[in-house]
């Protein structure tokens, strides 16, 4: 049975297994696989886990199959380069969802979702922001779970050669 509970340092090896598993390799790449093109060590994901105040992972008998590392706006993992990007934005109260990676033999079983779920429960954020790689290879699956099911919208592209990415936002609508 697959639990989604909240990411600390300890999960650090276990993230990193499960993002080399789901590494962007150009030459056997499958769009609608879904896929990684920044992997980082098992270090540099503990380090970044004990940071984040909504990063999730999903854990099936001990073993970790799943992550979303989410970072907030007031959070030191919140780069220049996110600011950048979402420079139009009021910052405070804002999560990016910085990567999402499943186990290939745990996708299609609402693992991803589960773990969404958890962040926007965890953060209670309105806005909320995705990049998502269009090229060389768009990543039709993220495209998907993004735009499809939870309602992200793009709003630019921006362009890191070789990559381009897609910057998709959600925005929660209140009715008082």
């Amino acid at each position: 049975m697959v639990s989604i509970v909240p990411a600390g340092g300890q999960h650090g090896a276990g993230v990193a297994a499960v993002a080399e598993a789901v590494r962007f390799c150009p030459e056997t790449a499958r769009s609608a696989d879904g896929y990684l093109v920044y992997v980082a060590s098992a270090e540099e994901y503990a380090r970044r886990l004990a940071e984040s105040a909504y990063s999730v992972v999903a854990v099936d008998d001990g073993r970790v199959v799943g992550f979303l590392r989410a970072v907030g706006s007031e959070e030191p993992g919140w780069s220049a380069e996110y600011a950048e990007v979402a420079g139009h934005l009021p910052l405070a109260g804002y999560v990016l969802i910085d990567q999402i990676g499943v186990l290939p033999g745990y996708k299609g079983q609402g693992v991803a979702q589960a773990m969404f779920d958890a962040v926007v429960a965890r953060s209670g954020v309105r806005r909320l922001g995705a990049m998502i790689m269009h090229g060389p290879v768009r990543n039709a699956r993220s495209l998907g779970f993004f735009t499809g099911r939870n309602g992200f919208s793009l709003v630019c592209e921006v362009v890191e050669a070789p990559y381009v990415w897609g910057y998709y936002e959600r925005r929660q609508v209140v009715v008082s």
